[in-house]
């Protein structure tokens, strides 16, 4: 499951109301637990936390863990042991032995087969593979250790693995068997989120550069990003022009490593340009620096040249104009007003504008002869109007469109481009709001992005991108639609996101007043 890296979706700690649901579900998975041994696993005074992994086959396990050491981790529902916790309980779950010499192979994400695994003599009366059903949790060690090296299922019943001779797959690796063995390499799943970039995998996919190669594809990569990149806009911060503009401009076949330059870091690198004069370089605040101009009369900028076809071309999704978000506020017939719509072939749970309301109401009254003769500007209720209205007497026009109104559900139309997506009520905005966290910390809270047809994962993306900051998804309690939360106050960004890429009226996005006020 872990023989590839893994993505780290959330961190979280473990709230003090969840920590006796923890124990309870280690007590059960683990019946050779005791109370005792659980209230040592997981002291008081320590932080528990929760780790939510994606796997290569987007499996989601969540790691349990104490100390920053894990000790358990959920599958499917089902509570497995890590290896650590194997090594504190030995007694947890069966075991399967196997020769040392199986290690690098089990370490390679192989599954352990039949033929490996040690079994007793024939004259000790015991049973040769146990007795343990399909699918039970067990854990494999070595002649020369016993501390297990992986944990894992039995792919068949130990009666199947009898009856086939030892010649089949004996258990199914849920647990890296080479990220707790001393001798090799630590392969954490949680270690494999952080280091994403140093799999073996992408070492065998980068071809190897010298240093003066590496130095050459820096300055094409550079020069192809300041002369013809699309997407490129001053100000940016120096790290997101490495990784959003300079590495995808890396000729096919080939990748940018910073590390096996001469300049091994960024900074080095731009500084030695900026002192060329070819881009202006200004630091906002201390450690975040800036691109904020490129000279594009300098020499080398003049002499560079891609052939069209090389360049870099901004993709058709990107480069099409948005479509135009519009909201448009309507009203659901109910059963009370829809005498007054009845003659115009419209149904109870149809959607009217306000236009169409008003028109509608207007034809009712006349033919209904509800106009005053003395005063056009009232009204005297009959029939229907009387329920509506809830009086006899005269009303104005306002006060008459007002009560059908009320008489009716309020609804609203999202359109944006092919979508439609209508959501009952008034019309919710797009609330911004800054909260402060631990520390002195502001974080950026954006509320019914949803509503708006607004994908919240994608719109979280750009967020990241755009301002160099982390995000996080979220489900308030007592709220219908995920909350999005960008590091740093971040209301500027978000609310040009919202008007000039996806459209969204500025009337229906509320909290720009809680943008950072420029300084004098």
């Amino acid at each position: 499951m872990f023989k590839k890296p893994v993505k780290i979706k959330s961190n979280s700690q473990v709230k003090g109301s969840d920590r006796k649901n923890v124990k309870e579900r280690l007590l059960k998975a683990f019946p050779n637990l005791t109370e005792a041994d659980v209230e040592n696993l997981l002291p008081k005074k320590e932080i528990i936390a929760v780790i939510k992994l994606t796997t290569a086959a987007n499996d989601i396990v969540q790691v349990y863990t104490v100390q920053k050491r894990p000790i358990a981790f959920d599958v499917r529902g089902t509570l497995f042991p890590t290896i650590y916790l194997l090594w504190k309980f030995h007694d947890l779950v069966p075991v399967y032995t196997t020769h040392s010499q199986v290690l690098s192979y089990l370490s390679s994400g192989a599954d352990l087969m039949l033929p490996g695994v040690i079994t007793p003599p024939a004259t000790s009366g015991l049973s040769k593979y146990g007795n343990l059903p399909e699918g039970t949790m067990a854990c494999v060690n070595t002649t020369d250790n016993k501390a297990a090296i992986a944990v894992g299922v039995t792919a068949q019943s130990s009666a199947d693995m009898l009856s086939s001779g030892g010649k089949e797959l004996g258990a199914s690796k849920e647990s890296p068997s080479n990220e707790e063995v001393p001798k090799v390499p630590n392969n954490d799943p949680c270690d494999d989120a952080n280091n994403e970039g140093n799999s073996e995998e992408s070492k065998e996919e980068s071809p190897v550069c010298t240093t003066e190669e590496m130095d050459d594809l820096l300055n094409h990569s550079f020069f192809v990003t300041i002369k013809y990149s699309k997407t490129l806009t001053l100000p940016i911060l120096t790290s997101n022009f490495y990784k959003l503009q300079m590495m995808p401009v890396c000729p096919e076949g080939k990748s940018l490593d910073i590390k096996k330059s001469s300049f091994k870091k960024l900074k080095p690198f731009l500084d030695s340009l900026s002192k060329e004069g070819l881009i202006t370089i200004k630091e906002a605040k201390k450690g975040v620096e800036s691109i904020t101009a490129i000279n594009k009369d300098h020499p080398r900028f003049a002499e560079f040249y891609l052939e069209p076809s090389l360049r870099p071309r901004k993709d058709e999704e990107e480069g099409a104009c948005a479509p135009l978000t519009s909201v448009t506020e309507s009203y659901i017939i109910t059963p009370n007003v829809l005498p007054i719509f009845a003659e115009t072939g419209l149904n109870k749970g149809d959607t009217v504008q306000m236009t169409q309301i008003r028109q509608h109401v207007v034809e009712y009254v006349k033919k209904n002869n509800c106009q005053n003769d003395e005063n056009k500007r009232l009204v005297k209720p009959k029939d229907a109007l009387i329920k509506i209205c809830k009086t006899e007497n005269l009303i104005t026009w306002e006060e008459v469109m007002e009560k059908v109104c009320e008489a009716m559900k309020s609804c609203y139309k999202v359109t944006s481009g092919n979508e439609e997506l209508v959501n009952k009520g008034k019309v919710s905005p797009i609330t911004l709001t800054v909260s402060q966290r631990s520390g002195n910390k502001k974080v950026t809270l954006v509320d019914n992005l949803e509503l708006f047809g607004i994908r919240i994962a994608d719109f979280a993306k750009e967020c990241q991108h755009g301002v160099a900051a982390s995000t996080s998804i979220s489900k308030p309690l007592g709220k219908k639609c995920d909350q999005l939360l960008v590091q740093g106050n971040q209301v500027l960004f978000v609310h040009n996101l919202l008007t000039e890429k996806y459209k969204i009226p500025a009337k229906y996005i509320k909290g720009l007043e809680n943008a950072p006020k420029k300084k004098k």
